[in-house]
This record gives C-alpha cells, structure tokens and sequence, in this order.
C-alpha cells in the first residue's frame, strides 16, 4: 500500500494498545503502512512480536504489559523514554463475557472495567501532559462498540463498559478541543477476530451462530482492516476538524 499525503502518518509517533491480535495489530500495520512509527503494547509477548514483525518500516518498539494491573502511565513514560513526545493513541486492548445478566457478578464487572475503560483512563491522563505528546498534534481513539449504542443479550457488563468509553471520550473532546488535542471514538460491530470464536462457542452451530449474529450484519460481517482504516483516518491530518466524533463501523448492524 502507498502513502497518500492526506491520510500519511509519516513520521507520527502512535501508541496501539490491544495490538498482539486483532483490530489492535491491523491498526499497527496499516498506521507502519501510512509512515507512523508504532509503539505496540499487549500482554502475550510471542503475538506481540509478530505483529511487531510485521509492520513496515524501522523504529517500531514493542511493551509487554498486563493493563489489568494498573500501569496505564508507565506505558506511556516508558514509550516516551524510546521515541520522544507521542502524536497519537489508539485503545484496542479489551475484554468481553457473555454471561446472562442475573449471573454477573460485580467482580465481572470490575475485571471488564479495568481494561475497556480504566486503561485508557490512565493513559490518556498521562498522555495528555504537555512533555508526553507533540503540541497540537495529538489524535486519541478509542475502540468501543455497537453493543454500547444498541445493548446485547448477555453483554451488560461489556456493553456497560464501552458506553462508559463513549461518554469520556464526548467528555474530553469537550474538554480538550483548546488544545487541539482531539478524542474520537469508532463502533466496530462484530470483527472476525479472537474475540469473536469465543462468542462462536456459546452458540450450538454454525446455522444458530449466523442466525444471532451474522445475519444481523448486512454487509457481512467485518474483517478488523475495515475498522484499521477508519482509525488511521481519525489518526491523520484528513481529520483534522473532527473531535467527539462516534463513528460506526458495523456492516449496517445499525439499519438492521
């Protein structure tokens, strides 16, 4: 793939979270495509590396860390330490259960939390101070879901958690927009990913499988490219006059 000008990220510093499988390592290859140079962060350090491995370029660096443990901030000095000041973020990283609602304990909750909304929380706090990020020049994203804007059966935690995603973002873009510092959001709907061959599993069959979810999707269902390219726009200067934005990437999911 070429560089075009508009959507280049040549030479812009992005911190993937998430980025060891999935939209996270799509978004990284597409963004090393586009120039960016790419601090990837995941738990799994062997798929971490060979998403490193994969993405174009030099100058790409590799954190392994768990973000369940609280170390948001640390993320962020230790990719600053190694690349200087950063130009964008992206929140891949994110846990889901499918549990009925009447058996989902507050613990539930809290583990789901702490990733699809505490992480980035407390990255983006830090990453918000003036010697962590290039000045005006700092595009944050996060990754939440069409289960946050229309609910799920079984999704109460997850769906709380993505909602919750939404409204900071909304908040901060607000709160921030002074700075140039924007905040924007994109709805995946279902991504043939890891994630989604554990939802497979509840289901009895392929046919009760397309019936629940596939069908629900009338393009089909996505491929985490499709979602790698509307983050890299958001990333790039072509979206340099939005901020607050939620921007669903589902298939039509949402005119079902």
């Amino acid at each position: 793939m070429t560089e075009n000008s508009l959507f280049s990220l040549k030479s812009k510093k992005i911190m993937i979270t998430g980025a060891s499988s999935g939209i996270g390592a799509s978004v990284a290859k597409l963004a090393s495509q586009q120039g960016a140079i790419c601090i990837i962060n995941g738990r799994n350090e062997e798929r971490l590396n060979r998403t490193l491995k994969c993405l174009t370029g030099d100058g790409h660096i590799a954190i392994v860390s768990d973000l369940k443990e609280g170390n948001g901030a640390e993320l962020i000095q230790k990719a600053v330490s190694r690349t200087g000041t950063l130009n964008g973020f992206v929140h891949c990283a994110g846990i889901e259960k499918t549990l009925p609602f009447r058996v989902t304990q507050i613990s539930d909750l809290r583990e789901i939390m702490a990733i699809n909304l505490e992480a980035f929380w407390e990255i983006a706090q830090e990453l918000i101070k003036s010697k962590n990020h290039e000045k005006e020049k700092l595009s944050v994203v996060g990754i939440s879901s069409v289960a946050a804007l229309y609910g799920a059966p079984g999704k109460s935690a997850y769906s709380a958690s993505k909602g919750a995603l939404i409204s900071l973002i909304k908040s901060l873009a607000a709160e921030y927009s002074g700075k140039k510092i924007r905040f924007n959001c994109v709805c995946p709907g279902y991504v043939d990913t890891p994630m989604l061959e554990a939802v497979k599993k509840l289901y009895k069959n392929e046919e009760d499988f397309s019936e629940a979810i596939v069908k629900k999707h009338p393009l089909g269902l996505g491929n985490p490219e499709d979602v790698a390219s509307a983050v890299v726009y958001l990333l790039s200067d072509a979206s340099r006059w939005v901020t607050g934005s939620i921007m669903t990437v589902d298939g039509g999911y949402g005119v079902r």
